[in-house]
């Protein structure tokens, strides 16, 4: 083989490893291009995970502060719970106190329907008595308007026939001193007939 062939195969080598270091400056090109965006995918995937980190404190902030005002209405409700519990026991009381006093006042009542008992008894037994007072009265009358009768009827006449058979006597018979005593009995009588027709008309009145 003569010079130049072998000069012109050297060539032919070096050509051949410089087009293979070229496919591979290529090919390693390629590689760092890939890993370049692999980073920029990873860049980004990272600023994306730190988003979502931020995002993920932002609601854990939010939460904690749902928490706290859940557990500040929790407070209240329990609050609430005890003041409702202290109304309760308050009304309880109130409806205790009622309870009594209705208790009393039934006992007022029963009370006075005795005593109410009482009085209609005593009714009972005031308008019997008024009933028999009425039929005393009532007899009383009669036997008033009897003896009126009968004063008007037979005494009255008798006593006028005894006073002028009085007269006659003592006109020619009987002295002064027996005239006067006659009289006076004679003035007796009428006071005493006075003093019964005054009892009678007090009786007709106090019908």
């Amino acid at each position: 083989m003569t010079n130049e062939e072998k000069i012109l195969e050297m060539l032919a080598s070096i050509q051949t490893d410089m087009n293979g270091m070229k496919a591979d400056m290529n090919g390693m090109k390629a590689d760092i291009n890939g890993m370049q965006a692999d980073m920029n995918g990873m860049k980004a995937d990272v600023n994306g995970m730190k988003a979502d980190m931020n995002d993920m404190k932002a609601d854990m902030n939010g939460m904690k502060a749902d928490m706290n005002d859940m557990k500040a209405d929790m407070n209240g409700m329990k609050a609430d719970m005890n003041d409702m519990k202290a109304d309760m026991n308050g009304m309880k009381a109130d409806m205790n106190g009622m309870k009594a006093d209705i208790n009393g006042m039934q006992a007022d009542m029963n009370g006075m329907k005795a005593d109410i008992n009482g009085m209609q008894a005593d009714m009972n037994g005031m308008k019997a008595d008024i009933g028999e007072l009425k039929a005393d009265v009532s007899n009383l009358k009669t036997e008033a308007i009897k003896t009126n009768l009968r004063i008007e009827n037979e005494i009255i006449p008798k006593l006028k026939v005894l006073a002028e058979g009085h007269a006659m006597l003592s006109e020619t018979l009987a002295p002064k001193s027996k005239v006067d005593e006659l009289q006076s009995d004679v003035e007796l009588l009428k006071i005493v007939v006075k003093n019964l027709n005054s009892e009678v008309q007090q009786l007709k009145k106090a019908q």
